[in-house]
């Protein structure tokens, strides 16, 4: 039972002592305020530095990495069904729009479009022959429909059978290098089978993404840097070519480089690059330096010189640039702005301005 109320004791012993703790602290800091108050009223100023806010630009860059990829980069199908006869360009060969790379045994689709144009032609001079008769009332208008239905059918078959005759030959649809091929003489091949890979390795383009609070400082046509540690002393050059509409991910937004003096093909499709942009800021933005904002930059203020008096105002901040703080609301040109001896001074201080 002892034990019990001494314990109690030495608690009681402990808040006691806490709250005269906090007291003088209390008593402390409003007789400090009354003290600086007293201050000013017997006429003391405290000595600050000011700056006068006013608009500012800031050139910087972004940077970014990514990997080269090729405008053309596609991979070729056959359209047709057979085997493989010919092969005219391998892989590593350069080709131009319209050359042959290989060719599939035709002879069944030959012999298939010859008959189809036989029965062409022939009903072709059928219906010639069914609209002179019909003219003349020697055949009804019933068989000439029907004269010009077969004939349609047949045309269409005679189309289709040419189309499938000249899908035996595969031939290129743009420039480029074949990167990979996929065949060989004797193989079967069916409508959709990849013949092979083809690129162009000269004109190259990278995706970066930029992120929401440069978007607007990034337009079509600017020029970026492209660097790459495979040829460290060279310098590449790209062009903004596309800029996205949505923010994607993250509040980014894609944006496409085409990469321009490449011409001597030392870049290639796959490499790791680094894109340096140069931008500079909006002339309408308003930085100060880091040591003037009071509290955390989320929660901001300042104080601003108004009739000799130090006015803490809240302020809204934005990016930060080396030690400068933009500063988004709460500051307009021609404002004075405490940089020095800010921490030394209260709301509606008095002071002095020392520069």
């Amino acid at each position: 039972m002892k034990k019990i109320i001494r314990t109690s004791t030495s608690i009681t012993i402990i808040a006691v002592i806490c709250l005269l703790i906090f007291l003088q602290l209390k008593g402390n800091k409003e007789n400090n305020q009354n003290i600086t108050e007293l201050a000013n009223i017997k006429g003391q100023h405290y000595p600050v530095k000011i700056i006068t806010a006013k608009p500012s630009m800031f050139a910087s860059s972004i940077n970014t990495n990514g990997f080269l990829q090729s405008y053309t980069d596609l991979n070729l199908v056959a359209e047709t069904n057979g085997r493989i006869v010919k092969i005219y360009k391998r892989k590593g060969e350069h080709i131009q729009v319209g050359d042959t790379i290989a060719k599939v045994d035709d002879e069944m689709l030959r012999a298939q479009l010859n008959a189809t144009k036989a029965s062409y032609d022939q009903l072709h001079k059928e219906v010639e022959r069914f609209t002179k008769l019909a003219n003349q009332n020697a055949v009804t208008s019933q068989q000439l429909d029907e004269i010009k239905l077969n004939y349609e059918t047949t045309k269409a078959q005679y189309i289709s059978a040419k189309k499938q005759l000249n899908n035996t030959c595969i031939t290129s649809p743009v420039d480029g290098y074949i990167e990979q091929d996929f065949i060989e003489i004797g193989q079967f091949v069916g409508n959709g089978s990849v013949v092979c890979n083809i690129i162009d390795s000269k004109n190259l383009k990278l995706q970066i993404e930029i992120a929401e609070e440069n978007y607007k400082n990034i337009g079509k046509g600017m020029e970026v840097e492209i660097s790459t540690s495979t040829f460290p002393d060279r310098d590449f050059t790209g062009t903004i070519s596309y800029i996205g509409k949505k923010a994607g991910y993250g509040n980014s937004f894609n944006a496409e480089v085409k990469i321009n003096n490449n011409n001597e093909g030392l870049l290639k499709a796959g490499m790791y690059v680094t894109a340096k942009i140069e931008i500079t800021g909006n002339t309408e933005e308003y930085y100060i330096p880091r040591k003037a904002i009071s509290g955390s930059l989320k929660d901001a203020s300042i104080y601003l010189i108004v009739d000799n008096k130090a006015v803490l105002s809240n302020v809204t901040t934005g990016k930060v640039i080396n030690d400068q703080v933009q500063i988004i609301n709460g500051l307009k040109s021609g404002d004075k702005v405490v940089i020095e001896g800010n921490y030394s001074i209260y709301n509606n201080a008095n002071v002095k301005i020392l520069n």
